[in-house]
């Protein structure tokens, strides 16, 4: 997530690991094709504004994650992996969803951008707003 806490030997090693399982994807073509054409400045925007999603999703950890304020943060979340990314369709969110409390690396950036526990509460907001 925030890339400035990892050395480019990790950077390496973790785009290597996305292009293994998922290179051959619709969603990684399309990944590929928007990242080649954002410049550094660009690409590093979107991590912030990625990371300032979950703080704020962590802010909102003392409600349901079915709650009306937290399913907003899930759509602005939805709509700007899709523009900063690839299309990103409830199927592929909710894999998201379980990717972040799943992959160790993920848990803790975002639990370092929103607070201990937003990880979870994000997978359980995205179940909460992929089954509606």
């Amino acid at each position: 997530m925030n890339f400035n806490a990892f050395s480019k030997d990790e950077i390496a090693r973790y785009k290597a690991e996305v292009k293994e399982r998922w290179g051959a994807t619709r969603a990684y073509e399309e990944y590929a094709k928007k990242s080649e054409c954002k410049s550094a400045e660009a690409q590093q925007a979107a991590v912030e504004e990625l990371l300032s999603l979950f703080a704020d999703l962590g802010a909102l950890k003392g409600l349901s994650p079915a709650d009306e304020k937290v399913q907003e943060k899930i759509a602005a979340l939805q709509q700007h992996i899709t523009e900063s990314y690839y299309t990103c369709m409830k199927e592929i969110l909710k894999g998201l969803g379980q990717m972040y409390v799943c992959d160790k690396r993920m848990k803790a950036n975002i639990d370092r951008a929103g607070g201990e526990g937003t990880a979870e509460f994000a997978a359980s907001a995205i179940d909460a707003y992929c089954a509606s």
